[in-house]
């Protein structure tokens, strides 16, 4: 009986006395002696990609007034993810159940990924191996990325199609997974460009294979169009898929020559091999042509396409570009996202070259399905309003692009603009096809004006209307336009001049020609690719045009001119101005250029011909021009330039002579004499004088530097105090610096309630913000203060010795020391245990360095305003001290 009731005595305490969440004997807030605050937790990953979701403690424990624990429900206040609390510890307040005392939470979130740029796998062709992103990038979000090995689902590439497949990374915390597309296309070939070789028993091809099928060859085939016999030559395209062969040597014969890969072939084209040799070009007067070559070189804006090169034997074209989206060999890549390209086009034949930039060329992003390609391509042509010129359709493999038009006899289906008599309004419908799917843009009501008089329409109806036709027997005249000059360029001198002087040799030779069209400061061209020159015949005509095909006259004219004898023969020198040239070939230079013309005249057996020079330049003579533009730049004076400090003044002229100045450092010196000082160092500069007078330049330079402004250091300091820790919350009084070199500090207070511009803090039950500024003979800088609630009952008594104990620090940093030891408590007095001080920060850690409560010194040649910051055990906030760092 006794342990009945012994037992039911046990059972009755337990039920009674057990504390659980949610029972009578928590109800009442007096029975918690203390909140336990939970452990201090980091986040990793963020929201998005995290793999372990940020969650909240839902209970804490408590001590009750009896010694008992239990755990009670809690409600906290909201972590924040924003980019200004990252790295940071937040203090999350908890309102726990049943009682009106806090839970407080430590949390530090770490940054975290809040996007991902999605891989891009270049389409390929049947069966090959495609190249797979290996990284992922991700965005944080705090402006920084990181990168993040990627792990790659299976993929075929047997068939011919759009597949799909999908990817994963992870790293601390995170994780990425998705699906890309993998297009796999059938091979697709250029039309290649066909050139004889110098030996004239080779055919070269230079083209491009895209996307071929692995496994499958690729032949330059050559066919005998009498016998039908096929000569092939294996093609090994570059990685690019571009390709350069020649064939297998060929006898002289009428041959159709194609490209095929596996079952695909190009259009063939007939070329023809004669007997003989092609003899080496001259290197002379060559730039034209390769100014000509460049000119004709399409480069559109936006750029969609390969920048494709004209074929030339013995012309080389390279691209420097400063993005890898387009190569040097013009090899268009559209990423994921639009890129602006600059970049220089280098044409080369021996050792001379030319070339022409293009700044600010946008290549767009690559478009994701054929109608949002179409759709770019068709965006990317503009009509101009009103219409005077042909159109140029764009050239893109596997898309065709064609013009619908409501008066084809004004604009044909091709682009061709004829202009007549009368202004014509036509509707033009632009239509671009790949495979089954077609986009059409519409222009509507595009005036075609009648003919007129304006530079542009007469270049372009002059050279629409030019024909220079193969076989070249006769020499070339071209036709006069009124007010333009116009200039011939030809590949091959000793073929056919620059002034049209066709030389026939014994053999068959072939010539390109470059016409070059200037009219009010308009400039046109048009080539003539591959004319043939067939061998001559013999003779006295022959004998003549030998003769004057080797004759040289070059430009500039700067000694007397003497013709070579001529065997069997006579020549005679015609000049347009003897009194600088005579017809003897006396020159006589004078005081500025002068522009004349050369004919020579040859004849033999009756045969007569003339071959002239046309605007051969007589220079001036530039020694005593040198001498006055010297004297100019000798009579600036600009006094000492050494640490400047304000602007100076360039004289615009000398001596009568109008003066031009330029700067290696914009950013220290303008063009104009404007200076800008650094804040912590002199910087040197060298300005440069030229003078111009006939088309002659002359120069010097000057020699300075600008001195530093140590005045700008206050501002760079609150900058950086502001951006590492924002709002400063200040407890105890502030020893505010009274000078930053050698400046006098004037601290200002905006409300002196709550701290005075001595920096005196005022006792309040309330959290105000305020702020202070800080003010020196260059600049007015303002800190964002604001109070906070200290519990003065428990801590009042210590809120005084605040201050002190951190002195040692701050004389550490006022004087000379390289080390120094932070505090790592504070309190202690009349029986009140010591408090902990943690979490040292400081707003220059380049400077003064913090290692747990080590301080480790670093002066440079300035003072600095420097903040350090603390969390005082038992105050909210962190609590900060401002403090001067002496220079070494």
């Amino acid at each position: 009986m006794k342990k009945v009731v012994a037992l039911f005595l046990c059972f009755f305490l337990l039920v009674g006395f057990t504390i659980v969440p949610g029972s009578g004997v928590e109800a009442s807030s007096s029975s918690v002696q203390h909140v336990f605050s939970p452990k201090s937790y980091t986040h990793y990953g963020g929201t998005t990609y995290a793999v372990k979701k940020f969650t909240y403690p839902k209970t804490v424990k408590v001590r009750l007034s009896n010694g008992r624990y239990a755990y009670r429900s809690v409600k906290w206040s909201k972590v924040s993810f924003q980019k200004d609390d990252l790295n940071r510890t937040q203090r999350l307040v908890g309102t726990v159940h049943g009682t009106s005392k806090k839970a407080v939470w430590s949390v530090r979130i770490k940054n975290y990924p809040v996007r991902i740029t999605t891989p891009v796998i270049r389409s390929v062709g049947k069966k090959q191996i495609p190249s797979m992103p290996k990284l992922l990038t991700a965005h944080f979000a705090n402006g920084q990325r990181s990168t993040y090995k990627l792990t790659w689902g299976p993929r075929s590439t047997n068939t011919i199609g759009t597949k799909y497949v999908s990817y994963r990374a992870s790293g601390l915390n995170v994780a990425f997974s998705g699906k890309v597309k993998l297009n796999v296309r059938d091979v697709m070939l250029t039309q290649p460009v066909f050139t004889i070789l110098t030996n004239n028993e080779q055919i070269q091809a230079v083209g491009k294979i895209h996307y071929p099928e692995k496994g499958i060859r690729h032949y330059l085939i050559a066919e005998n169009r009498e016998t039908k016999k096929q000569y092939k030559k294996n093609i090994y395209p570059n990685r690019d898929g571009s390709y350069k062969v020649a064939s297998l040597p060929l006898k002289p014969a009428s041959y159709n020559v194609y490209v095929q890969s596996g079952v695909k072939r190009t259009s063939p084209v007939v070329v023809t091999l004669k007997d003989g040799q092609v003899p080496d070009d001259t290197e002379a007067d060559i730039r034209k042509l390769l100014k000509g070559l460049l000119l004709n070189i399409d480069v559109t804006n936006p750029l969609l396409q390969d920048i494709v090169f004209p074929q030339i034997d013995g012309v080389t074209f390279s691209i420097g570009s400063n993005n890898d989206a387009l190569s040097s060999s013009g090899k268009v890549t559209r990423g994921t996202k639009d890129e602006l390209v600059t970049f220089t086009i280098q044409a080369k034949r021996g050792e001379i070259t030319e070339s022409i930039t293009y700044t600010n060329i946008l290549i767009p992003k690559r478009s994701q399905t054929d109608e949002e390609e179409l759709d770019l391509w068709l965006n990317s042509i503009q009509i101009d309003n009103p219409l005077t010129k042909n159109i140029d359709l764009p050239t893109y493999p596997g898309v065709v692009f064609s013009i619908d038009s409501s008066n084809p006899a004004v604009v044909s289906s091709s682009g061709v603009v004829t202009r007549g008599d009368q202004d014509v309004y036509v509707n033009l419908t632009v239509r671009a096809t790949k495979g089954s799917v077609t986009r059409t843009k519409s222009f509507p009501n595009i005036l075609v004006p009648k003919k007129d008089a304006s530079a542009e329409s007469l270049i372009d109806d002059y050279l629409n209307r030019l024909v220079i036709s193969s076989p070249v027997t006769t020499n070339i005249t071209l036709p006069p336009l009124s007010g333009a000059t116009v200039t011939l360029t030809s590949s091959n001198q000793a073929v056919v001049s620059n002034s049209g002087v066709v030389t026939r040799g014994t053999t068959d030779q072939s010539v390109s020609l470059v016409v070059t069209v200037t009219k009010d400061g308009v400039t046109k061209t048009k080539i003539f690719l591959g004319l043939l020159v067939p061998k001559k015949e013999g003779g006295a005509e022959g004998a003549v045009d030998d003769y004057l095909a080797a004759l040289s006259i070059t430009s500039p004219l700067t000694a007397n001119i003497v013709l070579p004898p001529f065997t069997g023969g006579t020549a005679t020198l015609s000049s347009s101005n003897q009194a600088v040239v005579s017809n003897s070939g006396v020159v006589t230079r004078g005081t500025t250029d002068q522009t004349v013309s050369i004919t020579v005249n040859a004849t033999k057996d009756g045969v007569t011909k003339s071959r002239t020079f046309s605007n051969l330049l007589v220079p001036k003579d530039d020694a005593l021009l040198t001498a006055e533009l010297d004297a100019a730049l000798n009579a600036i004076n600009l006094g000492n330039l050494i640490n400047l400090s304000t602007n100076i003044s360039l004289p615009s002229a000398s001596n009568g002579i109008n003066v031009s100045w330029s700067s290696n450092q914009p950013g220290v010196i303008s063009n104009t004499g404007v200076i800008q000082q650094d804040p912590t160092e002199s910087k040197l500069f060298i300005l440069t004088a030229s003078v111009t007078k006939s088309g002659l330049t002359r120069t010097k330079t000057f020699n300075g530097s600008v001195a530093a402004n140590v005045q700008l250091v206050l501002g760079d300091d609150v900058t950086k105090i502001k951006s590492i820790f924002g709002t400063l919350y200040p407890v105890f009084d502030l020893s505010l610096p009274t000078s930053l070199n050698g400046s006098p500090l004037t601290w200002t207070s905006s409300n002196p309630a709550l701290m005075t511009s001595a920096g005196d803090v005022r006792e309040t039950d309330i959290v105000s913000p305020f702020t202070l500024s800080v003010e020196n003979a260059s600049t007015n800088q303002i800190i964002n203060m604001s109070t906070q609630d200290v519990d003065t009952g428990l801590l009042g008594g210590l809120l005084d010795t605040l201050g002190t104990i951190v002195n040692p620090v701050v004389n550490a940093l006022g004087g000379n020391s390289q080390n120094a030891t932070l505090p790592s408590q504070y309190g202690g007095l009349l029986g009140i245990g010591a408090k902990s001080i943690t979490n040292w920060e400081s707003s220059h850690p380049d400077l003064v360095t913090i290692q747990g409560y080590n301080v480790t010194i670093k002066r440079d040649q300035q003072d600095h305003l420097v903040v350090l910051q603390a969390k005082y055990q038992g105050i909210n906030q962190p609590i900060p001290i401002i403090v001067k760092l002496s220079k070494q």
